[in-house]
């Protein structure tokens, strides 16, 4: 029933889809891609003969379009079809029974699409032969990097007609359509997490591909397809699309702050122009809420904030030379002129160790982005001599918590449950532990308190979820970048490289991080007075004489209650002495769920799941100050 279901939401998506563009020619064409997509990705990783690489798949795709777009009907579109399935002969029966796999841990679940009737008995009996034929095997379009722990490596075996030219033929440009979708569609752990269905977007994409005109919007219609899979590592670049965008920085950084974009730093060689805490109000001669309306189909994000950081990074970045910008600041609107190119600002010099005595509360606090491994002996040492220890990890690290969990833990730190791509088993996937270090029998045991925001993002994120498990730390700031796991590249026709994250990070039981990000214990933003008054206030807050009490101030099973749990859909939420602002309800892949609610009198807050289907639910509670999580089993 729910692959019927499914199955018809994809039909009238096609149906719609179609009609909206039914002034390109031959829209049937385009219905035609589509399933010759799934036909040619479904060979591609379940055929023997292909896996071997004893077929060039590419070039069998390539020999086929000619004869699928001007097939006059569809007998002549299922011969195009099986002509090109016979190039790859017979696939051969595997002799090993196949892992069981439940449906949770297995992007490939519905299949009925072969049996569609857009497919003669011919095309629909090979492909399922196929699929009864696959066995465990090695896939040359499927490789691992060397010296990783099973990274999925397609670039090397993807490289076809990547640098021929920044334009292709429409039939590449298709083969780099259909390339892109398969390796998402078998491979991406998050596939479920999508605003959109997958299948939607194939349908969506494919008239913006075949009609491109020219390489820019070839490109910029590549760009917008990677940014529906909503992750922050969903990387993109080309020439082309460089070139459209510009590579040159200005002499200024700016962020999201109070919902404005906000100039945080400045080069000193324009301080007189502008300074940290004007609000940018137009760039380029161009107003910042018509741009980001323009731009932010092609800006990644695995969350709201993840998009708003890209967007700010794409109206920052541009072409070489002078450009005008519009601030906005305590003595009105005002436009000046800077260049992008020079100067730039340099990297950050934060030292990686600094003091703090307050109160005779005495403070270090490790800069995570500018520490590296041959700092960590002298640092450790510094440990000892400070009642608490802030990690600031508003930053990207260098791999040194690898490091410091020799220092920090009595043992191997279970820091995460990872679902891993099955590389021989294409759309499957398994849970593997994530244990890093070998710990210590003499841990540093000091109050521990950590820092991040939107700017913390992947290692960082993964960095922020081993240091929370030192009892009883502490965790300041605002929701990270919800982009965790490894990455890996790959190259398509038009000189075009891209990536995404193709490992799932969940936490030790099984709480997502992608899309959800990191949550703060207590929920403190920059805003715009601090901005211009110089002040850091997220650092601000952590440095408090409060932090280093007898009893934790965090109580993270006390504070705030929910019950029954496990329950059949009705929950009470004991607000305690806390006042609750808002309540969301993911299920244990990062979506948000929607549910009933209302607040029953001041101390309760009650909400209902029962129309959810019995699994583990995360509840997520923030109140004045506070980020709270809760695992909730419903039956």
């Amino acid at each position: 029933m729910k692959a019927l279901k499914k199955f018809l939401l994809i039909l009238i998506t096609l149906t719609l889809s179609f009609g909206i563009y039914a002034q390109v020619p031959d829209s049937i064409y385009y219905e035609r891609l589509y399933y010759t997509c799934k036909v040619w990705g479904h060979a591609k990783y379940y055929h023997s003969r292909i896996a071997a690489g004893e077929v060039d798949w590419d070039d069998a795709l390539l020999d086929a379009l000619p004869n699928i777009k001007n097939a006059a009907n569809n007998q002549e579109f299922n011969t195009a079809l099986l002509a090109m399935l016979q190039q790859a002969g017979e696939t051969e029966s595997g002799t090993e029974p196949l892992p069981e796999v439940p449906d949770s841990l297995n992007n490939n679940i519905d299949i009925s699409w072969i049996y569609h009737s857009i497919f003669s008995n011919g095309v629909s009996a090979l492909l399922d032969t196929i699929i009864q034929r696959f066995t465990l095997r090695p896939n040359v379009y499927v490789g691992v990097y060397p010296n990783s722990d099973n990274t999925l490596d397609f670039k090397n075996s993807d490289r076809k007609y990547y640098s021929e030219t920044q334009y292709p033929d429409e039939d590449k440009r298709i083969l780099a359509l259909f390339r892109y979708w398969n390796i998402i569609h078998y491979f991406f752990p998050y596939k479920y997490i999508m605003d959109q269905d997958w299948d939607t977007t194939l349908v969506q994409f494919i008239p913006k591909v075949v009609i491109a005109s020219n390489a820019l919007e070839y490109h910029l219609a590549m760009r917008e397809f990677t940014v529906k899979i909503n992750d922050s590592h969903s990387f993109f670049s080309s020439t082309t699309f460089s070139s459209w965008r510009g590579i040159y920085s200005p002499p200024f950084l700016a962020r999201s702050i109070e919902g404005k974009v906000v100039i945080t730093k400045v080069h000193p060689s324009v301080s007189q122009k502008i300074r940290e805490g004007d609000i940018i109000t137009k760039i380029d001669g161009f107003d910042i809420h018509i741009l980001r309306d323009s731009l932010k189909k092609y800006c990644p994000g695995s969350n709201d904030i993840a998009v708003e950081n890209s967007f700010i990074s794409y109206i920052q970045i541009g072409n070489y030379g002078t450009f005008p910008l519009t601030v906005l600041n305590e003595t009105g609107e005002h436009t000046i002129y800077l260049n992008r190119g020079a100067p730039i600002l340099g990297q950050d010099n934060t030292p990686y160790w600094r003091e703090n005595t307050l109160n005779q509360c005495h403070f270090g606090i490790v800069h995570m982005g500018n520490l590296y491994d041959k700092h960590i002996p002298e640092v450790i040492d510094k440990f000892n001599n400070v009642d608490a220890i802030i990690f600031d990890v508003r930053n990207y690290p260098n791999g040194t918590f690898w490091t410091l969990v020799d220092y920090l833990f009595e043992k191997p730190l279970h820091i995460s449950n990872l679902e891993k791509p099955h590389k021989d088993y294409p759309g499957r996937f398994y849970w593997k532990e994530g244990l890093i270090g070998q710990g210590t029998f003499n841990p540093i045991r000091k109050k521990t308190i950590i820092l991040f925001d939107a700017r913390t993002m992947s290692q960082a994120e993964y960095t922020c979820m081993g240091l929370e498990q030192i009892p009883g730390a502490i965790k300041i700031g605002s929701t990270t970048a919800a982009a965790d796991g490894d990455i890996s590249y790959i190259n398509l026709p038009g000189g075009i490289q891209v990536a995404a994250s193709f490992l799932g990070v969940f936490y030790p039981d099984f709480t997502p991080t992608q899309r959800v990000g990191i949550i703060p214990d207590y929920f403190v933003q920059p805003t715009i007075r601090g901005i211009r008054e110089g002040r850091d206030e997220v650092l601000d807050f952590a440095l408090d004489c409060k932090w280093l009490g007898i009893e934790d101030v965090v109580k993270k099973e006390e504070d705030i209650s929910v019950y029954p749990n496990p329950t059949k859909g009705e929950l009470t939420i004991d607000n305690g002495q806390f006042t609750i602002n808002n309540v969301k309800v993911f299920d244990v892949y990062g979506r948000k769920l929607p549910f009933n609610q209302h607040i029953n009198t001041s101390s309760y807050h009650l909400i209902n799941i029962s129309h959810l289907q019995a699994g583990i639910y995360f509840i997520q509670i923030q109140t004045e100050k506070r980020m709270i999580n809760k695992k909730i089993i419903k039956y």
